[in-house]
């Protein structure tokens, strides 16, 4: 009797665990700027809330050399939403494309360049300048969006259909020259470009 109900929790407990588990995303890239960066600038990983304010900082690293690598872990105490139909403006996409299953819930991610003034070693909205700029891909040219769901999930759009895994993932849009706008979901994305200036 032991044995059967070992043989039956062990597949019960692994595919619980395989359910549960939550996908990070790494970026990493360049920073371009016309003057040096200040002391203590950091690159971070922010959440974007309902009323489309960037605040809670969920990683942060330190540029080295006008380059950075930055990684979004899983994150369980977010504010989600219900990730409906359109609810997110994705480049190239805007907000015309369809989520399924219904019930996926969504909170939104930016990647933004502040001063950490009081070297704390996290953003913080009061004491902290923050640069200001444009995010971009660079080979093809592109832009991204950073989309947390806290299930497996499809969105659909006009010839694009694109699977989101449960955690963190990086929507891409890159224009060739030559072609067809080109869409993914990555995990990974290395060649970022930060243009940033400090007010």
């Amino acid at each position: 009797m032991r044995s059967r109900f070992l043989g039956f929790m062990i597949p019960f407990v692994l595919a619980t665990h395989l359910g549960l588990a939550q996908q990070s995303v790494e970026l990493s890239g360049i920073i371009e700027s016309q003057d040096p960066l200040a002391q203590m600038t950091r690159v971070g990983i922010h959440i974007v809330d309902r009323d489309g304010v960037w605040g809670d900082e969920i990683a942060t690293v330190t540029p080295v050399a006008g380059t950075f690598s930055v990684t979004a872990e899983p994150a369980e105490d977010q504010e989600l939403r219900a990730f409906r139909s359109g609810a997110v403006l994705l480049p190239g996409l805007q907000n015309e494309y369809r989520v399924s299953p219904e019930g996926v819930n969504y909170v939104q991610g930016r990647v933004n360049m502040y001063v950490d003034s009081n070297d704390s070693g996290m953003f913080e909205r009061v004491s902290d300048a923050f640069y200001i700029g444009v995010s971009s891909l660079d080979e093809p040219v592109g832009f991204f969006s950073l989309i947390y769901v806290d299930r497996d999930a499809t969105l659909t759009g006009t010839g694009v259909t694109l699977e989101l895994q449960a955690g963190w993932n990086v929507f891409t849009v890159r224009f060739p020259g030559d072609g067809a706008p080109q869409y993914a979901m990555r995990q990974r994305v290395d060649d970022l470009v930060l243009t940033a200036v400090l007010p």
